[in-house]
């Protein structure tokens, strides 16, 4: 059975005419009667009676001609839908993203988004950088953003933002209301670190260490939102995106500076894997990602 035979009969039974449907559909009348004849002989019941040159529905083709339409009305729906989502009008994007990102930068982003398009459906896992780059692999997420490097020969990258490292100390410590210390200042201080996977922990480390500066890791957290909470306590300094802290420094709840002589610039990227189908809704969520 397939999808012509379900449709020539559909129209046969709508109009118990033959020659009118084949007119209708371009095919010979005798390719009709073939059709139905076949169709016959699947489902093993008599579909219509011939009697003279006229043609009625038998029961049993009466309770299939039910079926029928609603296979072809579910048809019509599948294709509508699939039409609407190939023209942004509605669709589901799955984002993986990294905490500072997912937290701070991409709800803002998502809003303005979904406003615009208010029937694509949008869905966020965050995790630290390494476990979004195995969902990207395992096809979980669509695409993501992350920060911190990502290694593999599966996965296209590309340079999306661009972020600040900066250190932060609670209103207890010597350094509240310094700008900038030096390299050196920073040994023997209790750093406040992301766990092991987290992007900006490798960004953090890596610039530590090639200031050849001797650093104490007093805890690690699992999110940018638990060191804040530790280093406003006076616990120690972290050191953690400019974006995740603007409204502490606003309300004067914590305090930043940084090293003398260079920033922690970081970039932020764009993640998919290189076999991914990106659909158009995909496509526009991540230009207007760029720009707002």
């Amino acid at each position: 059975m397939n999808f012509r035979k379900l449709k020539i009969f559909y129209e046969t039974a709508l109009c118990l005419n033959m020659t009118k449907v084949a007119r209708d559909m371009y095919i010979s009348q005798p390719s009709i009667s073939q059709s139905i004849h076949e169709l016959e002989n699947e489902v093993g019941v008599k579909l219509f009676d011939r009697i003279g040159k006229k043609l009625f529905l038998t029961g049993e083709g009466e309770l299939f001609l039910n079926y029928t339409r609603r296979i072809l009305n579910l048809y019509d729906e599948g294709m509508k839908t699939l039409n609407d989502y190939a023209h942004n009008s509605k669709g589901r994007i799955t984002i993986g993203a990294s905490t500072t990102i997912g937290i701070y930068i991409l709800p803002d982003i998502i809003k303005s988004f979904s406003e615009k398009y208010k029937d694509i459906e949008i869905s966020i896992i965050i995790e630290n950088t390494t476990n979004i780059k195995n969902l990207i692999l395992q096809n979980k997420v669509d695409f993501a953003y992350v920060e911190g490097e990502v290694k593999s020969r599966e996965i296209n990258i590309e340079k999306i933002w661009e972020d600040e490292l900066v250190f932060i100390c609670g209103n207890d410590h010597k350094w509240k209301n310094i700008n900038v210390i030096k390299a050196d200042d920073l040994s023997g201080e209790k750093l406040i670190m992301r766990e092991y996977g987290s992007g900006s922990r490798e960004i953090i480390e890596n610039y530590l260490k090639s200031k050849e500066i001797n650093y104490d890791i007093f805890l690690e957290l699992g999110n940018t939102e638990a060191i804040k909470k530790t280093v406003e306590a006076n616990l120690g300094i972290g050191c953690v995106s400019e974006k995740c802290i603007e409204e502490k420094l606003r309300y004067g709840d914590l305090n930043c500076f940084r090293i003398e002589g260079r920033k922690i610039k970081r970039e932020l990227l764009l993640i998919t894997h290189k076999d991914k189908f990106i659909s158009n809704n995909m496509k526009e969520f991540i230009e207007f990602s760029k720009y707002n």
